[in-house]
């Protein structure tokens, strides 16, 4: 009964101090919002990111370097069988590759991922199909390599079978559950749809899963997967797959990076998406939750305020004889119904903000299984904290106000002084928790501020403006031979370069920067270079004035050496300062790559000269090939027409202003070869270029919201407590004035009692943004220490608002006159 009075009791006056209540609803909902919407990303990204059976379990074992660089290594059919046999430390293994294939038949050609499992692969990860079947190892489908459109004989009598992805089936079928039965040509081979996987099955964003053959075989090689076993310790499973990667580089050294000594580590799949992300959404949350820490302190100060106006209302009641229990009780109602309403409206503003931070998350940074949404859990916790913060901001005014003695305001009729000092100490310590949080959510977004200016000052060495890419994906049945594919990636060449508007185009094997080439150990005749590694980009001619990259000496290789497979090379200029003597020219010297002397990825073709050496024809400039935060490494540069790969990426190089106009125009050029061929990944250079900037253009954006409305919550505190202290001390200073005080006097003395706490909360809040900095240095993507210099500018930002949140009230302070304030005496 007593609850449903203080609630009546609370809502009247809350519904009177409107504008108070409005400030204090407004503050816990930008609080609770931005805390919420924060969670439900942490929630759906690392703690249940994965609809798999024993998602946390399942990984790869990478090899490592001595520095922790990140290797790796794909597997012979024979390797993967021994260790899918002998492995005791995983509870089960697959097998994986993948191919980008072309879906022809009714309508256009589509470029299409396919992936391609062992049998095991769907008990492997344990998650049923949403209608039809999933190949098992149980079914005889896996044995079936592949049928030819006009059902040669010799083929197996099983046709095979092909398992869709949720997208691909909305995408190709219209959802259709007509689905079933019907057949798809991939790469001129047929295969049967048996089933439609659900919505959070993604694995590697494939289009369309089939089943392979595993067989004993030194020449087809696959990706491995393993979920280990229940129990069994992350060093136990370094060690097996140690001795495995040990016994297998020495029988096959070439496919091996990096070459021995190396060390295993297994590294489960939310760890190798997230890697330093994680860090960063786990400081977004902490982030947050100093948001709401200033928002509460906010609140607080609120209270505070308006308690000074129901002193009397307070001193009446003890005196007739309400106990402090009841009066806490009756304070704490108000406070949580403030925090309730907060936390209902900062609800409704997290679903859009959800919606806004998946908006801005870079591409591929968390597992596209993750559903981010607000659910029962994430609802949950907005409850939780929503009735907590209420206590939390509500408990310390309640404790203050009812232990207070109200004998002497009630002789005094108004004149004591309300709170006493215990009540100044306790604005006092909010007003300095509300500055010192401020400022450490101020120094965390200058600090990414920071960390994106530099990346965008980097170097790039290259041109990405007005430069279009695409991939061309190729049936390797339609062009199985070396001389057939090579004369068709020339071709498409040609033709986009005879687009209106098109200055250059170029074909590469290994991707566009700023990450780009593939790394390969590499000998020079005359030099000591024992093991050294040197990137390798295999590119087509007119790919250096495409990308924008600058000859410093020599010549480039031209269509001619292209068309021949000449063995020549370019080789950029930090290659040669780091591997040749100063002062000795590199032209004309011999260049050993082991990439070439080694085996190749399925449906790659080597040319018939099956080439490994290189003469060095030129030099270029450094262009950015290991993202913007490392340096580049040294690079080599061939003619594609080396190896022939069954995909293309295309750069076009174009004087219009937006590079995407003549992406129709592409894809006719392409057609125009091939009217079978799907251009697909279309992206401008300035896009990719992007992507290495979205990391911290996330954690810069989000930092310096939540630092905004840090800043704004915390001058709204600053503005109601100085509001309060001239309201409490208008008889004292109406006094000062009689007694010859000037105005300015008034005004000095209202901001120096301000600028003392203040400069205690800038003090605090510069300790604490170091060491918060020094703790983050490392941990999340360019963020650095702050400097003095920055928390020096910080601290005078926040100074400043500071000064203007004073600079009303204590105007307000001057203008007091002694005959209204001394009117009741």
């Amino acid at each position: 009964m007593s609850i449903l009075q203080d609630t009546r009791y609370a809502l009247r006056l809350l519904g009177k101090a409107r504008v108070s209540t409005a400030v204090a609803v407004l503050s816990l909902a930008l609080g609770i919002g931005a805390t919420t919407a924060i969670f439900s990303v942490v929630y759906a990204v690392l703690v249940d990111p994965y609809p798999y059976v024993g998602a946390d379990r399942i990984g790869f074992a990478h090899l490592m370097n001595s520095k922790g660089d990140q290797g790796g290594t794909d597997y012979t059919m024979t390797e993967y069988l021994e260790m899918s046999a002998r492995a005791k430390s995983v509870e089960s293994m697959i097998a994986v590759s993948r191919r980008n294939v072309v879906l022809t038949g009714e309508g256009l050609p589509e470029a299409v991922v396919q992936d391609n499992f062992s049998s095991n692969a769907f008990e492997f990860f344990g998650v049923p199909p949403l209608f039809g079947r999933t190949f098992s190892s149980a079914g005889s489908e896996q044995r079936a390599t592949g049928a030819s459109p006009s059902g040669a004989s010799g083929q197996p009598n099983v046709e095979p079978v092909a398992v869709l992805s949720y997208v691909f089936w909305q995408r190709h079928f219209a959802g259709s559950r007509d689905v079933l039965g019907q057949k798809l040509r991939l790469n001129d081979k047929f295969y049967t749809v048996i089933g439609v996987l659900p919505v959070r099955f993604t694995w590697e964003d494939a289009d369309v899963y089939v089943p392979m053959e595993l067989r004993p075989s030194s020449e087809e090689r696959v990706g491995m997967v393993v979920k280990v076993r229940q129990g069994i310790p992350k060093e136990q499973v370094n060690a097996e797959f140690q001795a495995f990667h040990e016994k297998f580089s020495k029988e096959s050294p070439s496919y091996y990076y990096p070459e021995p000594p190396f060390r295993t580590q297994f590294e489960s799949v939310n760890e190798g998406i997230l890697g330093k992300f994680a860090n960063t959404l786990v400081a977004l949350l902490v982030a947050v939750a100093l948001l709401l820490l200033i928002a509460c302190s906010n609140v607080a100060n609120l209270l505070l305020a308006r308690a000074s106006a129901r002193q009397g209302e307070i001193a009446v009641r003890i005196a007739l004889g309400a106990g402090r229990k009841r009066l806490i009780q009756q304070l704490l109602t108000e406070s949580v119904m403030l925090s309730v309403t907060g936390g209902a409206l900062g609800v409704a503003l997290a679903y859009a903000g959800v919606k806004a931070v998946v908006a801005l998350m870079p591409e591929y940074s968390v597992p596209h299984e993750a559903v981010i949404s607000i659910n029962i859990p994430v609802l949950c916790f907005a409850v939780a904290v929503s009735v907590l913060t209420g206590i939390l901001f509500g408990l310390a005014p309640a404790l203050q106000l009812s232990s207070q003695d109200q004998t002497g305001h009630l002789q005094s009729a108004g004149r004591a002084s309300g709170a006493g000092a215990a009540g100044h100490r306790l604005r006092d310590i909010l007003m300095i928790a509300e500055v010192t949080l401020s400022l450490v959510l101020l120094t965390g977004a200058a600090l990414a501020a920071a960390a994106m200016l530099e990346l965008t000052r980097q170097s790039l060495g290259y041109q990405p403006k007005g430069v279009l890419t695409m991939m061309v994906p190729v049936p390797a049945a339609r062009y199985p031979q070396w001389s057939q594919r090579e004369t068709f990636f020339n071709s498409i060449v040609e033709h986009l370069r005879a687009i209106p508007d098109v200055q250059s185009a170029a074909g590469t094997v290994t991707f566009v920067p700023p990450f780009s080439g593939v790394d390969s150990k590499f000998a020079v005749e005359g030099l000591p270079t024992p093991g050294a590694q040197i990137r390798v980009h295999i590119v087509s001619d007119g790919y250096f004035s495409t990308m924008g990259i600058p000859l410093l000496k020599g010549r480039y290789f031209d269509g001619a050496d292209v068309a021949r497979a000449t063995p020549v090379a370019v080789v950029s200029e930090d290659m040669v300062k780091k591997y040749f003597p100063a002062g000795e020219d590199p032209i004309g010297r011999q260049i050993h790559l082991d990439l070439m002397s080694g085996g190749l990825p399925p449906d790659f073709l080597k040319t018939p000269q099956n080439l490994d050496e290189f003469q060095i024809i030129g030099i270029s400039g450094v262009a950015r090939n290991s993202g913007l935060r490392d340096p580049s490494a040294p690079s080599v540069y061939v003619p594609y027409s080396t190896i022939v790969p069954p995909s293309m990426i295309f750069a076009v190089r174009t004087t219009a202003s937006n590079p995407l106009s003549v992406s129709n125009a592409a894809r006719q050029a392409v057609q125009a070869v091939d009217p079978g061929q799907p251009i697909t990944r279309i992206r401008t250079l300035e896009d990719v270029l992007g992507s290495a900037v979205a990391y911290p253009k996330f954690a810069t954006f989000l930092f310096g919201i939540f630092g905004a409305i840090g800043l704004i919550l915390a001058c709204t505190g600053i503005f109601s407590v100085v509001s309060y202290a001239v309201a409490q001390r208008t008889r004292e200073f109406g006094i000062r004035l009689a007694l010859g005080a000037t105005p300015g006097d008034v005004l000095k003395l209202v901001l120096s009692s301000t600028g003392r706490v203040l400069i205690i909360g800038f003090a605090l809040g510069a300790i604490l943004s170091v060491v918060s900095s020094r703790t983050l240095a490392g941990k999340l993507e360019g963020i650095g220490v702050a400097s003095p210099g920055m928390l020096a500018g910080l601290c005078a930002v926040l100074a400043v608002a500071a000064f203007l949140a004073c600079a009303l009230p204590a105007r307000a302070a001057t203008k007091v006159h002694p005959m209204e304030a001394l009117r009741h005496e």
